[in-house]
């Protein structure tokens, strides 16, 4: 059962407590997650593929629930009668996520997609608009603002990520690191308070994975970052936590984690390219 926070607790910007996850299949993708996030704090999560990474980043805005398999609570199979609630009646979960001192969950969810801020890995997957400028308006528009306003801000996120001369063309007349750009516009259109990315730098070029990088680190925001690429997290963040099978088996400052090489070969990972050059010359 996941503890109340206490009233005199400052909201951390995201706290998961005790996060289990089920798919359909009746895989078991996370179990038992705990991660606190300071405002502002950047953090990455790293760990091999099927550790669960992405399917934790889908639970910060509600596109997941965290409550077991088909949505019940954790334990609790669908449709099971629970004693002292009656027959075709579930116990409803208590919720596993907060963002800002808020729980994820269904009467929260409309603010909280507006104060967490999503970016997929491949960004055919979140554009869908037949111009750029549409896509990137899309958010605001959805949020109550008036036509003119939603462009507005639209045309400034643009200019933020250096695609204001692309606002009218097709997404797909765009370069894979352009569309990463634009796709990002989109989620600062909304003004989150969190940014969640999920491999923000795979499949770039050097350059354009050095202009993404500046963006990202240009950006205020609280972050948590799904990534493979450990030389952006010793650059940009604060903190690492390390999943595997589901679990956060270790957290830490970059330096720490990430240079220590029994960790890693534990958990299906190498060290960084510049701590193994620094290793061996050294």
């Amino acid at each position: 059962m996941t503890e109340p926070l206490p009233a005199d607790h400052p909201p951390a910007a995201v706290l998961v407590r005790g996060l289990t996850y089920r798919y359909p299949d009746g895989r078991e993708a996370l179990r038992g997650v705990d991660l606190e996030i300071r405002p502002g704090e950047t953090v990455a999560l790293v760990g091999p593929n099927g550790a669960g990474k992405s399917t934790l980043l889908l639970h910060l805005n509600g596109l997941l629930p965290g409550r077991g398999a088909s949505g019940s609570a954790p334990g609790i199979g669908h449709g099971h009668d629970l004693p002292g609630i009656g027959k075709g009646r579930k116990r409803e979960a208590e919720p596993s996520v907060w963002i800002d001192g808020m729980p994820v969950d269904d009467r929260h969810g409309p603010e909280i997609r507006r104060r967490v801020g999503l970016l997929f890995q491949d960004p055919d997957d979140q554009m869908f608009s037949p111009t750029v400028i549409e896509d990137v308006a899309f958010g605001p528009l959805n949020l109550g603002r008036r036509k003119a306003e939603a462009k507005r801000i639209a045309l400034e996120c643009l200019e933020r990520v250096d695609l204001a001369d692309a606002s009218d063309r097709p997404p797909h007349h765009l370069s894979f690191g352009e569309r990463k750009r634009a796709c990002l516009a989109g989620v600062l259109a909304c003004e989150p308070t969190v940014l969640v990315l999920d491999e923000p730098t795979a499949n770039l070029d050097p350059r354009s994975r050095r202009k993404f990088s500046a963006l990202i680190r240009s950006l205020p925001a609280t972050k948590l970052i799904a990534t493979h690429d450990l030389e952006f997290v010793l650059e940009q963040c604060d903190r690492v936590a390390l999943l595997d099978a589901g679990r956060v088996v270790a957290d830490g400052d970059p330096e720490t984690i990430l240079g220590n090489e029994a960790l890693m070969e534990a958990h299906g990972l190498e060290l960084p390219l510049s701590m193994r050059l620094g290793r061996a010359i050294s």
